[in-house]
Protein backbone atom coordinates (compact mmCIF):
# COMPACT_ATOMS: atom_id res chain seq x y z
CA UNK A 1 0.00 0.00 0.00
CA UNK A 2 3.04 2.90 0.81
CA UNK A 3 4.34 2.06 -2.44
CA UNK A 4 1.31 2.44 -4.17
CA UNK A 5 0.37 5.71 -2.54
CA UNK A 6 4.07 7.07 -2.95
CA UNK A 7 3.87 6.11 -6.70
CA UNK A 8 0.28 7.96 -6.91
CA UNK A 9 2.37 11.12 -5.32
CA UNK A 10 5.01 10.76 -7.63
CA UNK A 11 2.24 10.89 -10.23
CA UNK A 12 0.70 13.97 -8.82
CA UNK A 13 3.36 16.42 -8.19
CA UNK A 14 5.86 15.23 -11.10
CA UNK A 15 3.13 14.09 -13.71
CA UNK A 16 4.36 11.98 -16.64
CA UNK A 17 7.36 9.84 -17.09
CA UNK A 18 9.62 12.14 -14.36
CA UNK A 19 10.53 10.92 -11.41
CA UNK A 20 11.78 13.08 -8.25
CA UNK A 21 16.28 12.98 -7.78
CA UNK A 22 17.74 14.17 -5.28
CA UNK A 23 16.15 16.68 -2.48
CA UNK A 24 12.63 16.35 -4.06
CA UNK A 25 12.48 12.24 -3.43
CA UNK A 26 14.15 12.96 0.10
CA UNK A 27 11.77 15.98 0.86
CA UNK A 28 8.52 13.78 -0.46
CA UNK A 29 9.37 10.36 1.24
CA UNK A 30 10.08 12.51 4.76
CA UNK A 31 6.88 14.12 4.66
CA UNK A 32 5.16 10.17 4.26
CA UNK A 33 6.89 9.41 6.76
CA UNK A 34 5.60 11.62 9.19
CA UNK A 35 2.34 9.59 9.36
CA UNK A 36 1.52 6.03 9.14
CA UNK A 37 0.32 5.19 5.25
CA UNK A 38 -3.22 4.16 7.02
CA UNK A 39 -3.68 7.54 8.20
CA UNK A 40 -3.02 9.01 4.72
CA UNK A 41 -5.30 6.84 3.24
CA UNK A 42 -8.59 7.33 5.84
CA UNK A 43 -11.21 9.50 3.75
CA UNK A 44 -12.82 11.77 5.24
CA UNK A 45 -10.38 13.52 8.29
CA UNK A 46 -12.29 12.79 11.94
CA UNK A 47 -14.35 15.47 12.66
CA UNK A 48 -14.00 18.36 14.25
CA UNK A 49 -11.25 19.44 12.59
CA UNK A 50 -8.17 20.14 14.86
CA UNK A 51 -5.07 20.67 12.36
CA UNK A 52 -6.79 23.89 9.91
CA UNK A 53 -4.49 25.47 7.00
CA UNK A 54 -5.74 28.39 5.47
CA UNK A 55 -4.53 29.32 2.14
CA UNK A 56 -6.11 32.85 2.10
CA UNK A 57 -5.69 35.82 4.19
CA UNK A 58 -9.28 36.50 4.85
CA UNK A 59 -9.93 32.62 5.69
CA UNK A 60 -7.31 32.95 8.49
CA UNK A 61 -9.26 36.00 9.61
CA UNK A 62 -12.41 34.04 9.86
CA UNK A 63 -11.03 31.15 11.06
CA UNK A 64 -10.11 33.38 14.19
CA UNK A 65 -13.59 34.80 14.27
CA UNK A 66 -14.95 31.98 14.51
CA UNK A 67 -12.78 31.19 17.99
CA UNK A 68 -11.19 28.55 16.19
CA UNK A 69 -7.18 30.39 15.49
CA UNK A 70 -5.80 28.04 18.17
CA UNK A 71 -6.44 25.11 15.25
CA UNK A 72 -4.09 26.99 12.88
CA UNK A 73 -1.19 25.09 11.65
CA UNK A 74 0.11 26.86 8.85
CA UNK A 75 -1.55 29.52 6.36
CA UNK A 76 0.20 31.97 3.33
CA UNK A 77 2.53 34.60 3.08
CA UNK A 78 -0.19 37.25 2.62
CA UNK A 79 -1.91 36.16 6.48
CA UNK A 80 -0.96 39.06 8.75
CA UNK A 81 -3.64 39.12 10.80
CA UNK A 82 -4.73 38.81 13.69
CA UNK A 83 -0.64 38.96 15.21
CA UNK A 84 -1.32 34.99 16.16
CA UNK A 85 -0.70 34.18 12.85
CA UNK A 86 2.99 35.45 12.34
CA UNK A 87 4.80 32.44 13.78
CA UNK A 88 2.81 30.20 11.65
CA UNK A 89 4.23 28.14 8.89
CA UNK A 90 3.89 29.14 5.39
CA UNK A 91 2.84 26.81 2.49
CA UNK A 92 2.93 29.21 0.07
CA UNK A 93 1.68 32.56 -1.40
CA UNK A 94 -2.01 31.89 -1.88
CA UNK A 95 -1.48 31.57 -5.61
CA UNK A 96 0.59 28.86 -5.73
CA UNK A 97 0.68 25.90 -2.88
CA UNK A 98 3.46 24.32 -2.18
CA UNK A 99 2.37 21.02 -1.71
CA UNK A 100 5.37 18.91 -0.16
CA UNK A 101 4.98 21.81 2.93
CA UNK A 102 1.80 21.73 3.00
CA UNK A 103 1.46 17.88 2.87
CA UNK A 104 4.36 17.94 6.11
CA UNK A 105 2.06 19.64 8.30
CA UNK A 106 -0.52 16.73 8.48
CA UNK A 107 -3.72 18.76 8.71
CA UNK A 108 -6.83 17.19 8.58
CA UNK A 109 -9.14 19.95 6.81
CA UNK A 110 -7.23 22.74 4.32
CA UNK A 111 -9.55 25.58 3.68
CA UNK A 112 -8.79 27.45 0.23
CA UNK A 113 -10.50 30.22 -1.85
CA UNK A 114 -10.98 29.60 -5.04
CA UNK A 115 -11.01 26.38 -7.08
CA UNK A 116 -8.34 27.86 -9.58
CA UNK A 117 -5.80 28.65 -6.69
CA UNK A 118 -5.60 24.80 -5.25
CA UNK A 119 -6.12 23.03 -8.51
CA UNK A 120 -2.59 21.49 -7.77
CA UNK A 121 -2.70 20.36 -4.94
CA UNK A 122 -6.34 19.40 -4.72
CA UNK A 123 -5.77 15.36 -6.45
CA UNK A 124 -2.99 15.45 -3.73
CA UNK A 125 -5.25 15.81 -0.65
CA UNK A 126 -8.14 14.41 -1.78
CA UNK A 127 -5.27 11.19 -2.52
CA UNK A 128 -4.40 11.64 1.12
CA UNK A 129 -8.16 12.05 2.13
CA UNK A 130 -7.62 15.18 3.28
CA UNK A 131 -10.49 17.75 3.64
CA UNK A 132 -10.34 20.80 1.59
CA UNK A 133 -13.26 23.11 1.27
CA UNK A 134 -13.07 26.79 -0.48
CA UNK A 135 -14.86 29.85 1.20
CA UNK A 136 -15.16 32.45 -1.70
CA UNK A 137 -17.87 34.97 -0.34
CA UNK A 138 -20.09 36.48 -2.38
CA UNK A 139 -22.24 38.73 -0.20
CA UNK A 140 -21.50 40.31 3.42
CA UNK A 141 -23.85 38.14 4.69
CA UNK A 142 -21.82 35.07 3.72
CA UNK A 143 -19.57 36.42 5.91
CA UNK A 144 -21.61 35.32 9.13
CA UNK A 145 -22.72 32.17 7.30
CA UNK A 146 -19.02 31.06 6.81
CA UNK A 147 -18.27 31.98 10.69
CA UNK A 148 -20.82 29.74 11.23
CA UNK A 149 -19.56 26.82 9.03
CA UNK A 150 -16.01 26.81 10.20
CA UNK A 151 -17.98 26.81 13.88
CA UNK A 152 -19.24 23.51 12.52
CA UNK A 153 -16.11 21.90 11.23
CA UNK A 154 -14.58 22.82 14.40
CA UNK A 155 -17.02 21.91 16.73
CA UNK A 156 -17.06 25.27 18.00
CA UNK A 157 -20.29 25.97 17.62
CA UNK A 158 -21.44 28.02 20.54
CA UNK A 159 -18.61 30.91 19.81
CA UNK A 160 -18.91 31.08 16.20
CA UNK A 161 -22.20 31.97 16.27
CA UNK A 162 -21.94 34.78 18.48
CA UNK A 163 -19.32 35.76 16.17
CA UNK A 164 -22.10 35.45 13.11
CA UNK A 165 -25.17 37.03 14.87
CA UNK A 166 -22.95 40.04 16.19
CA UNK A 167 -21.81 40.38 12.58
CA UNK A 168 -26.15 40.06 11.06
CA UNK A 169 -26.92 42.83 14.05
CA UNK A 170 -24.24 44.99 12.95
CA UNK A 171 -25.20 44.61 9.21
CA UNK A 172 -29.04 45.08 9.94
CA UNK A 173 -28.40 48.06 11.76
CA UNK A 174 -26.28 49.44 9.24
CA UNK A 175 -29.28 48.76 6.64
CA UNK A 176 -31.65 50.72 9.15
CA UNK A 177 -29.45 53.68 9.43
CA UNK A 178 -28.67 53.68 5.46
CA UNK A 179 -29.63 57.87 4.31
CA UNK A 180 -32.67 57.43 1.43
CA UNK A 181 -30.09 59.74 -0.66
CA UNK A 182 -28.00 57.31 -2.84
CA UNK A 183 -24.49 58.30 -4.73
CA UNK A 184 -22.17 56.61 -7.12
CA UNK A 185 -19.04 55.44 -5.71
CA UNK A 186 -16.00 54.28 -7.54
CA UNK A 187 -13.25 52.07 -5.47
CA UNK A 188 -9.96 52.18 -6.53
CA UNK A 189 -7.55 49.60 -6.04
CA UNK A 190 -4.68 51.02 -7.93
CA UNK A 191 -3.79 54.74 -9.10
CA UNK A 192 -1.61 54.26 -11.58
CA UNK A 193 -2.47 52.62 -14.37
CA UNK A 194 -6.06 53.22 -12.67
CA UNK A 195 -7.52 49.66 -11.52
CA UNK A 196 -11.10 50.29 -9.74
CA UNK A 197 -13.47 47.71 -8.52
CA UNK A 198 -15.89 46.52 -11.35
CA UNK A 199 -18.44 43.69 -11.38
CA UNK A 200 -17.34 42.33 -7.56
CA UNK A 201 -20.69 41.12 -6.24
CA UNK A 202 -19.42 41.23 -2.65
CA UNK A 203 -18.24 44.42 -3.10
CA UNK A 204 -20.87 45.84 -4.67
CA UNK A 205 -23.42 44.21 -2.08
CA UNK A 206 -21.36 45.58 0.33
CA UNK A 207 -21.93 49.14 -1.06
CA UNK A 208 -26.18 48.78 -0.51
CA UNK A 209 -25.36 48.84 3.42
CA UNK A 210 -24.88 52.54 2.61
CA UNK A 211 -27.40 52.96 -0.45
CA UNK A 212 -24.36 53.48 -2.84
CA UNK A 213 -23.67 52.22 -6.36
CA UNK A 214 -20.69 51.45 -7.92
CA UNK A 215 -20.01 53.23 -11.06
CA UNK A 216 -18.41 50.55 -12.57
CA UNK A 217 -20.29 47.79 -11.28
CA UNK A 218 -21.54 46.57 -15.23
CA UNK A 219 -18.52 45.97 -16.19
CA UNK A 220 -17.73 42.61 -16.90
CA UNK A 221 -14.16 42.37 -15.71
CA UNK A 222 -14.04 42.57 -11.57
CA UNK A 223 -10.40 44.96 -11.74
CA UNK A 224 -10.96 46.99 -15.03
CA UNK A 225 -8.29 49.03 -16.12
CA UNK A 226 -10.16 52.09 -16.91
CA UNK A 227 -8.12 54.97 -17.15
CA UNK A 228 -8.70 59.03 -16.48
CA UNK A 229 -10.84 59.53 -19.21
CA UNK A 230 -13.38 56.89 -17.89
CA UNK A 231 -13.22 58.18 -14.74
CA UNK A 232 -14.08 61.75 -15.77
CA UNK A 233 -16.42 60.40 -18.38
CA UNK A 234 -18.19 59.27 -15.20
CA UNK A 235 -17.49 61.92 -12.35
CA UNK A 236 -18.58 59.50 -9.51
CA UNK A 237 -19.80 61.35 -6.43
CA UNK A 238 -16.99 59.93 -4.05
CA UNK A 239 -14.11 58.61 -4.52
CA UNK A 240 -12.66 56.07 -2.55
CA UNK A 241 -8.90 55.10 -2.94
CA UNK A 242 -6.98 52.05 -0.71
CA UNK A 243 -4.89 54.66 2.26
CA UNK A 244 -5.45 55.91 5.62
CA UNK A 245 -2.48 58.22 5.36
CA UNK A 246 -3.16 61.85 5.41
CA UNK A 247 -0.24 62.87 2.99
CA UNK A 248 -1.31 59.99 0.23
CA UNK A 249 -5.07 60.99 0.58
CA UNK A 250 -4.26 64.82 0.39
CA UNK A 251 -1.72 64.42 -3.00
CA UNK A 252 -4.22 61.96 -4.43
CA UNK A 253 -6.92 64.54 -3.91
CA UNK A 254 -4.87 66.97 -5.44
CA UNK A 255 -3.54 65.31 -8.43
CA UNK A 256 -7.74 64.13 -8.93
CA UNK A 257 -8.81 67.67 -8.68
CA UNK A 258 -6.41 68.97 -11.09
CA UNK A 259 -7.52 66.41 -13.66
CA UNK A 260 -11.09 67.69 -13.47
CA UNK A 261 -12.19 65.08 -11.08
CA UNK A 262 -15.69 66.91 -9.67
CA UNK A 263 -15.24 64.64 -6.33
CA UNK A 264 -11.94 65.71 -5.67
CA UNK A 265 -12.53 69.30 -6.01
CA UNK A 266 -15.37 68.58 -3.76
CA UNK A 267 -13.67 67.18 -1.38
CA UNK A 268 -15.50 63.63 -1.58
CA UNK A 269 -12.29 61.92 -1.60
CA UNK A 270 -12.27 58.50 1.41
CA UNK A 271 -9.84 56.71 2.06
CA UNK A 272 -9.85 52.90 3.82
CA UNK A 273 -7.60 50.35 5.08
CA UNK A 274 -7.58 48.65 2.02
CA UNK A 275 -7.05 45.14 4.28
CA UNK A 276 -10.14 46.41 5.72
CA UNK A 277 -11.84 46.22 2.14
CA UNK A 278 -10.53 44.26 -0.37
CA UNK A 279 -10.40 41.36 2.33
CA UNK A 280 -13.97 39.23 2.01
CA UNK A 281 -13.60 38.35 6.09
CA UNK A 282 -14.82 40.22 9.19
CA UNK A 283 -13.09 43.25 8.84
CA UNK A 284 -14.71 43.65 5.62
CA UNK A 285 -17.43 44.68 7.94
CA UNK A 286 -15.34 47.53 9.87
CA UNK A 287 -14.44 49.34 6.38
CA UNK A 288 -17.96 49.12 5.92
CA UNK A 289 -19.23 50.69 8.85
CA UNK A 290 -16.05 53.84 8.20
CA UNK A 291 -17.90 54.63 4.75
CA UNK A 292 -21.28 54.51 5.54
CA UNK A 293 -20.29 56.97 8.38
CA UNK A 294 -17.88 59.39 6.19
CA UNK A 295 -20.66 59.07 3.24
CA UNK A 296 -23.20 59.98 5.68
CA UNK A 297 -21.17 63.05 6.78
CA UNK A 298 -20.08 64.39 3.10
CA UNK A 299 -23.31 63.58 1.18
Amino acid sequence: MATRIRARLYSLIWPGKCKPRGVHRRLLLLTLGLLPVWAWAQAPAPEPAQRIVSLAPHITELVFAAGAGNRLIGTVQSSDFPKDVETLPRVGDGLHIDPETLISLQPDLVLGWQAGATQAVAPILKTLGIPLVHINPKSVQDIPDTIEEIGRLTDNNVSARAAAESIRERLTHLKQQAPTQPVSIVLEINPAPLYVVGNDPLLNNALQYCNATNQFADVPQAAPLIGLENLLANQPDFIVIRSESNRLMKERTEFLAAKGVQAARQGKVIGIDPDLLFRPGPRLIDALEQLCAQLQDQR
